[in-house]
């Protein structure tokens, strides 16, 4: 079969190291099934793991996190069922999914839904378990709160957008760019556009009437966190996913004053089967329509040998559309 295959750190972002190689179709275990890979998201950390920047990373690896396929040996009753997945340990303690076939825990098999594509699928796991981790495990988002998606053009932001607006939320979307939303939702989605209301902390309390967020979604981490810790309701949660500098300062009165909550998230802590438990929970409601999977452009598909374009697509930012890679292409 062909697979993408990394040996070692590449110097620069300038030339990733890796090789379209021919390796013996993988056996599998007896706890183990073998998926047919039909498409796998390139995703930020499956890139930065060619720059060896993710923790717990074992070379030599085969990349990709995300993936959606068909079992093609393992126990009778999985085959021929399409499924879908992602992990934490995927492409990067246990090889990946960019390559045309994988091998996954039995455990970590989660049925896809049939409503949406092959491509679609494939394209979800990262964002959707991270976003998923924050608004519902995280910060328990119920109908009637405010959620605030810093960056809701971003994949993670998108799908937050939905999973609140799914929940009966209230809904404000941050953007620098932009003064739409132009992603999926269950409801409406007002906007806040930086560019004519800089002053994030204002623009906030002024659309609550000086209450707050109950939660914010912070995919930034740090050039936001002050004016977000300063706009939260009482009780409010902050959700943390991603930060430029490490160390920022708080305001420990304003935070036990308004007894808030910090949220971290990382799902690099949740392989596989933990992950195909979190995409079940979350099934019902792309089976319903409430979700709807991020649209596959042609532009943003690629086949194995495609996989230097695909992987400088997303390193390089050039686009916010999903980047998919199809092994059987």
């Amino acid at each position: 079969m062909k697979a993408i295959r990394v040996s070692e750190k590449s110097a620069s972002s300038d030339e990733l190291k890796f090789e379209l190689a021919d390796i013996d179709r993988p056996a599998i275990g007896e706890d183990e099934a073998l998926v047919e890979i039909h498409a796998s998201g390139v995703n930020p950390s499956d890139v930065k793991a060619l720059l060896g920047k993710m923790p717990n990373l074992v070379w030599p690896r085969t990349p990709g996190r995300d993936y959606a396929g068909v079992v093609v040996d393992g126990p009778a009753d999985k085959i021929g069922q399409e499924v879908w997945g992602t992990g934490g340990d995927l492409g990067m303690k246990r090889d990946g999914n960019h390559a045309q076939y994988g091998t996954v825990k039995i455990a970590g098999l989660c049925e896809k839904p049939s409503n949406i594509s092959m491509n679609e699928a494939g394209g979800i796991g990262v964002s959707w378990t991270c976003a998923w981790l924050g608004i519902v495990d995280g910060a328990d988002v119920a109908a009637g709160d405010v959620v605030v998606v810093l960056g809701a053009a971003g994949k993670v932001g998108e799908a937050s957008v939905q999973i609140a607006t799914g929940a009966g939320a209230r809904v404000i979307a941050v953007e620098r760019a932009r003064s739409d939303y132009a992603g999926h939702a269950s409801g409406p989605v007002e906007v806040i556009d930086l560019r004519s209301e800089p002053d994030l902390t204002k623009a906030i309390l002024d659309r609550t009437d000086g209450k707050g967020a109950d939660i914010i979604m912070n995919g930034a981490g740090d050039p936001y966190f002050v004016a977000a810790s300063n706009a939260l309701a009482k009780q409010g949660r902050q959700i943390i996913i991603s930060t430029f500098t490490e160390e920022v300062t708080i305001n420990l009165r304003t935070f036990y004053r308004g007894n808030h909550r910090l949220i971290g998230v990382s799902n690099m802590d949740h392989d596989h089967i933990v992950s195909a438990e979190l995409l079940s929970r979350m099934r019902p409601g792309f089976d319903a329509g409430a979700f709807k999977p991020f649209p596959i452009l042609d532009g943003a598909r690629f086949g194995l040998d495609g996989a230097n374009d695909a992987y400088r697509m997303v390193l390089q930012d050039r686009t916010r559309d999903r980047v998919i890679i199809q092994p059987q292409r």
